[in-house]
C-alpha cells in the first residue's frame, strides 16, 4: 500500500487541507411552506473534522455562497479537494475568470498606501 499524502498526515491547522462534497435534497419547513435544501459537507483532511453548510440549491451560485461563508468561518483553506460535480466545476471557471479580471498593479499600490 503507497505512504498516504503529506496533507493527511502532516499536522496543520483545521480545514487547512479539506475534502468536499454535496448531498440531499432533505425537507424543510419555514411556516408552513415546505423547501427543498441541500448539504455542503467540509471534511478536515488531516483530523477529519466535519463542517455542514446548508444550499438552496445545487446551482454554481448557491456553492459560492456556501463556500465563502465556509471560509469566514474557518479561515483560508491551502486546498480543496472533490469529485467533479457541475457546480464545482461551474465555480471554479468562475473563478479562474475572476482572477483574471484583477488589476494587479491597482491592487499592490493600494496595499502598499501610494
Amino acid at each position: 500500500m503507497a505512504d498516504l499524502p503529506s496533507d493527511r498526515v502532516e499536522p496543520t491547522p483545521p480545514f487547512s487541507f479539506c475534502g468536499m462534497d454535496s448531498f440531499g435534497p432533505f425537507v424543510t419547513k419555514q411556516g408552513r411552506k415546505e423547501y427543498k435544501r441541500y448539504g455542503l459537507l467540509f471534511t478536515c483532511m488531516c483530523s477529519r473534522a466535519v463542517h455542514i453548510e446548508m444550499l438552496e440549491d445545487l446551482s454554481t451560485d448557491s456553492f459560492l455562497i456556501g463556500l465563502r461563508s465556509f471560509i469566514a468561518i474557518r479561515g483560508t483553506v491551502t486546498q480543496i479537494r472533490s469529485d467533479q460535480g457541475s457546480n464545482f466545476i461551474g465555480a471554479s471557471n468562475e473563478l479562474k475568470a475572476a482572477l483574471k479580471e484583477l488589476n494587479v498593479n491597482r491592487i499592490t499600490t493600494f496595499l502598499t498606501g501610494q
